[in-house]
């Protein structure tokens, strides 16, 4: 992968609005309607120029990851763009046009399925992952406590002695991945993760409180954290304050990660979910 990709927050912007043009036309956008159609946005042929250079700086990090390319200053789709973890965390985002008529609880669930397929790639082969939001196809009971010693047990470790209250729903962890080593033994490396789709979203970086995670699981060495969102989170102060303090899973970290996942039936709803978004998307134009 190509190293210090770190885009502005404007070439985010309107590289999301051309890949959005591009998903709602369903054939190449050319650079003259790309600056026609940019015009009307407020975009001036520069905007354009950093958009379609983002697009292709997107392509040379993610490789196949990344559903669009770019050629000749235009833009397109490429066959089966739908069925990318980056295309339905685009839709998810803030600059979507989609996002206002979204169902949000629903749109998390598949932000947090599309983590947990991410994350089963974090550690390598034999990576684990579930998701410990509530309600989960992975089989978590509905009662916290309950549903704390079925991950201890799913990842054979001992139940922490600290009191579980029953009103919690899930700690503030969406996501738990974890890496167990073929001699069994303790230590291994966990990751707590949290998903949101939160506009200000530097404040969920501290969602996981490990002090008390330590005393709900018997864990040898601590877990790490993370923040998962299906935005590209843009270089400077933001990235540096949020890098600070957990592991940012951002658009570009996710599709990365979830195109090296093995867990594809669980990103079938996703995918389904996408196809009717786009096609709403569509009856906008």
């Amino acid at each position: 992968m190509t190293s210090n990709y770190a885009p502005t927050r404007r070439a985010s912007k309107i590289a999301d609005w051309i890949e959005i043009l591009a998903l709602r036309r369903g054939t190449p956008v050319a650079e003259h309607t790309l600056q026609h159609d940019g015009a009307l946005h407020g975009f001036v042929p520069a905007d354009i120029a950093l958009g379609v250079n983002t697009v292709s700086r997107r392509s040379a990090v993610l490789g196949v990851a990344y559903p669009f390319k770019s050629a000749g200053g235009g833009v397109a789709a490429v066959p089966g763009a739908a069925d990318s973890p980056w295309v339905a965390l685009l839709l998810m985002s803030m600059e979507s046009p989609a996002r206002a008529s979204l169902d949000i609880p629903s749109a998390a669930e598949h932000l947090e399925r599309i983590t947990t397929a991410a994350l089963t790639a974090l550690y390598g082969p034999g990576t684990r992952a579930v998701r410990f939001a509530w309600p989960s196809e992975d089989g978590r009971p509905a009662d916290f406590p309950d549903a704390v010693r079925w991950l201890a047990d799913l990842m054979s470790v001992p139940v922490g002695g600290a009191y579980r209250p029953p009103h919690r729903k899930d700690g503030g962890v969406d996501v738990v991945a974890w890496r167990p080593f073929p001699d069994g033994r303790s230590g291994f490396p966990v990751l707590l993760a949290q998903c949101t789709l939160e506009r200000d979203f530097a404040h969920k970086a501290a969602d996981i409180d490990l002090r008390v995670w330590s005393g709900w699981l018997a864990l040898d060495s601590d877990p790490s954290t993370a923040l998962a969102v299906p935005e590209v989170v843009p270089a400077g102060e933001e990235w540096n304050t949020l890098a600070a303090r957990t592991v940012v899973l951002d658009r570009t970290r996710l599709a990365g990660l979830a195109a090296q996942s093995q867990d594809t039936e669980r990103l079938a709803p996703v995918r389904a979910w996408t196809t009717e978004t786009l096609a709403h998307l569509a009856q906008q134009e």
